[in-house]
């Protein structure tokens, strides 16, 4: 039977080449994305260069419950299954933003999101292969840099910074991948959960990004060349693919780019945030994050 594998933030950057490795191998892709329009034309894209490609565009915004809530009930009634689950979708150092719950929306985004969505699919997992099932979570070097307070997950108790939001995002993401394995396997369910970080990727995510721009000819010209050394998406994806595909991989496994600083170069194991460890905190975390979703499982 033909596997499927579901992405978020699907039509461009990390998103949009791991659709094409994988619909030319052909495995069906669920791309799951925001916007219709861009959607379908990354769809086109890829039917383009592998026209037999089985690739269906559904809706989600990974930002807002409402969307993740229609999403998965859709899936559940179109497609069915799933084998592979990639949380993919993210933003980046965003000024302060809330979504319509009142989430910080970086958190919302890189974070909670991908907490409800593996919970609202979990029991479309099929369980029935002799290889579990993956949930691949897509973290960042910069969950390294992260702190962890679980009572200011929104950013209601100190001064916003966008950088900060964006690391503390990605380590919560990284405690509760860890914690959902733990779960998971506790229960016996066939699926496991991993992580993988691309990189430094020279995609579009910055642009448009106040955050990301450069002032001044010197730091405009040193942008460029930087942007000449650093991997595209086509080659930062490679640990996301390993995660989602090679064999043997382990639940709470995490794979980045083997080279210098793991900025770039041939997928290996990857260095996790011990803070990412803390069994204790993650537990208050996914009480928490419970809560704020609106979203129960494995509890």
């Amino acid at each position: 039977m033909k596997k499927t594998i579901v992405i978020s933030g699907a039509n461009s950057g990390i998103g949009l080449a791991a659709t094409r490795h994988f619909a030319s191998g052909g495995v069906r892709v669920v791309m799951a994305c925001r916007s219709a329009s861009k959607a379908e034309a990354a769809r086109s894209e890829v039917l383009a260069q592998t026209p037999k490609a089985d690739v269906i565009v559904m809706a989600l915004d990974v930002s807002n419950l409402d969307s993740i809530r229609a999403f998965s009930e859709l899936f559940g009634s179109q497609v069915g299954q799933w084998d592979v689950l990639i949380n993919n979708a993210g933003i980046v150092a965003l000024p302060l933003t809330r979504n319509g719950h009142g989430h910080e929306m970086q958190m919302a985004t890189n974070y909670l999101g991908a907490f409800a969505l593996s919970g609202l699919l979990l029991p479309h997992a099929n369980m029935d292969e002799e290889s579990p099932a993956r949930i691949v979570n897509v973290n960042s070097l910069a969950h390294r840099f992260g702190e962890l307070s679980v009572e200011n997950l929104n950013w209601r108790a100190e001064e916003y910074n966008e950088w900060k939001a964006y690391a503390n995002g990605k380590l919560a993401l990284m405690n509760h991948t860890l914690e959902l394995n733990r779960r998971l396997q506790s229960l016996g369910r066939n699926v496991i959960a991993l992580s993988a970080h691309p990189g430094f990727a020279n995609t579009n995510i910055h642009k448009g990004n106040v955050s990301f721009e450069q002032t001044g000819a010197l730091r405009k010209w040193l942008r460029k060349q930087g942007e000449k050394i650093v991997p595209d998406a086509q080659d930062a994806v490679r640990p996301i693919i390993m995660a989602a595909e090679s064999n043997p991989v382990l639940g709470g496994d995490y794979y980045g780019p083997g080279g210098f600083l793991e900025i770039g170069g041939k997928p290996a194991k990857a260095r996790i945030n011990k803070k990412a460890h803390e069994e204790a905190v993650a537990g208050k975390l996914w009480a928490e994050s419970e809560r704020l979703a609106g979203v129960s499982y494995l509890s």
